[in-house]
């Protein structure tokens, strides 16, 4: 799946010039679900190329750096995408909020969010650029101090590039933004990896910082709106409101999808220092595997938030109510899919991806597959109350995400000996503190929304799950490739369980063929 720069800016450019998909909200059976078919369709393949390359990226860098260089990168990576992901996450949720409600002030939109995120990226870097030694005296590595000053440039640059995917995603361009997201991975794939190859670590962070220029010189060309005539400013104080209780929620969302690694890092230098680049090696390759269900959903996410901004705007709770059942049925059973594929046979999974030395975290991959299982569902129930304007709820069930999680680590890790009882007691912590802000975050939905997920799917994917997991129970351990066969095998069979049962009956299957359905 390469991709070149000049095909990646051609694609979305031509994107672009196509009128933007405009269906009203009023048929989520009908149009609008073909509509937001269609937009699964085109962002969930850029969606999972950022996944593959992302993934490549991960695995090559291990054969390109030392062990303990990788935990470096992890530490630090993991820590920078707290604010990288929360500056995008909030601020394309914000502006695409505000540009789906009336299109014609999309251009108001985006100059208020480019005057503001310009200030706001501008104190990120800074923040980090000074604040560098504290954090890696956090570590108890002040080496990678050079690390985060040079990481220090993304967050700016991602505020300013955020804007541009907001606009995209709010007009419903979903296939201009699809391109935005293959372009950045090729140019992250190619310059992350060319720099690792020169300068290790160092060369690492200043191809990712690259990349982050070469997309938002992409992004401004395609998306920069003219104004409109007839529309006036778009008042900044009411973009900061929302967008400021969008990014605190997107900071918390962040802080439990990465704070783990750091953290795990930290106690583990308490314990033994000499060990604590190693056991971050093995739990950032672990992470690498778990953390794709949460990827995968993410593709939800950006196609249900414009189109339930504009359900509750209309106040059509009929709608709002199908959507967001449909919207966490679809989520549970693809999250559910996943994580037995990746948690089926972890000792192979990580023989065949990994060097061999990455084979004792394998006790720990099916419990922090589960746990981010659960992280990606509370991350699309806390969207669907945010396109609702629900914020003060999805913060308060981050916070207790993060809370519980950070809790059950701060307790659990430093009692575990370094190796593989740390890295299961991380993972144990880790699951804790999602799955308990996940069965919060379901109730909330369901009492402010109406929807949740169906109670007959919820038995089928358990059905699913259970008839799986029995299997798996009398299959014979085997070497890497009979692990591989196994993990396919497994999950084909989920799939024919949710067919047996109904689950993906004559209408789901009606409603994917309209999808692809070239018209």
């Amino acid at each position: 799946m390469t991709t070149t720069t000049t095909s990646t800016t051609t694609a979305t450019t031509s994107a672009t010039t196509a009128p933007a998909t405009d269906k009203p909200a009023s048929a989520p059976g009908g149009e609008a679900a073909v509509v937001a078919g269609r937009g699964a369709l085109f962002i969930g393949f850029a969606k999972v190329y950022f996944m593959l390359s992302g993934f490549l990226q991960q695995v090559l860098l291990t054969r390109l750096v030392g062990l303990r260089d990788y935990g470096a990168f992890g530490v630090v990576n993991n820590v920078i995408s707290i604010v990288n992901n929360t500056v995008v996450q909030g601020t394309i949720q914000s502006i695409s909020k505000f540009t789906a409600e009336d299109d014609h002030r999309a251009g108001a939109v985006q100059r208020a969010g480019l005057r503001m995120q310009v200030g706001v990226g501008a104190a990120l870097g800074l923040g980090f650029f000074l604040g560098a030694p504290w954090l890696a005296a956090f570590e108890k590595q002040p080496a990678y101090a050079g690390y985060f000053r040079i990481a220090a440039a993304i967050p700016f640059l991602y505020a300013l590039y955020a804007v541009f995917v907001g606009s995209a995603n709010g007009l419903r361009r979903f296939r201009a933004q699809a391109g935005f997201d293959v372009g950045f991975s090729t140019a992250k794939t190619v310059l992350l990896l060319g720099g690792a190859i020169l300068w290790k670590v160092t060369g690492a962070f200043f191809g990712f910082a690259a990349a982050a220029v070469f997309i938002l010189i992409v992004a401004a060309r395609v998306m920069r709106l003219p104004p409109a005539t007839d529309t006036p400013a778009f008042p900044s104080a009411r973009l900061g409101r929302y967008m400021g209780a969008v990014v605190a929620y997107s900071f918390l969302l962040n802080v439990a999808l990465n704070y783990d690694q750091p953290l795990l890092h930290h106690f583990a230098g308490v314990v033994d220092a000499q060990a604590a680049g190693v056991v971050a090696a093995h739990y950032q390759a672990l992470r690498t595997l778990a953390l794709l269900p949460y990827q995968a959903l993410v593709v939800v996410t950006f196609v249900m938030f414009p189109l339930v901004s504009r359900a509750t705007f209309a106040e059509d709770q009929a709608v709002t109510r199908a959507y967001v059942t449909q919207t966490l049925r679809y989520a549970l059973i693809l999250a559910a899919g996943m994580g037995l594929t990746l948690a089926a046979r972890p000792g192979a999974l990580l023989g065949i991806l990994y060097k061999p030395e990455y084979g004792d975290g394998a006790l720990a991959l099916p419990t922090l597959v589960a746990g981010e299982c659960c992280l990606a569902l509370l991350s699309v129930s806390c969207a669907i109350l945010n396109a609702a304007g629900r914020t003060r709820a999805t913060l308060v069930l981050m916070a207790l995400t993060v809370v519980v999680g950070g809790g059950a680590a701060a307790t659990m890790v430093p009692a575990a000996l370094p190796g593989r009882p740390m890295l299961l007691a991380a993972a144990l912590a880790t699951t804790l503190g999602n799955a308990v802000g996940l069965a919060v975050a379901i109730a909330v939905v369901r009492r402010r929304l109406g929807g949740s997920p169906p109670l007959a799917t919820v038995a089928r994917v358990a059905l699913a799950i259970g008839v799986v997991v029995l299997v798996g129970r009398f299959v014979p351990p085997g070497g890497k490739l009979l692990g591989l066969v196994v993990t396919l095998v497994l999950a084909a069979l989920y799939v024919a369980v949710l067919v047996a049962s109904g689950e993906f009956g004559p209408a789901d299957r009606a409603k994917v063929a309209r999808i692809l359905r070239r018209r």
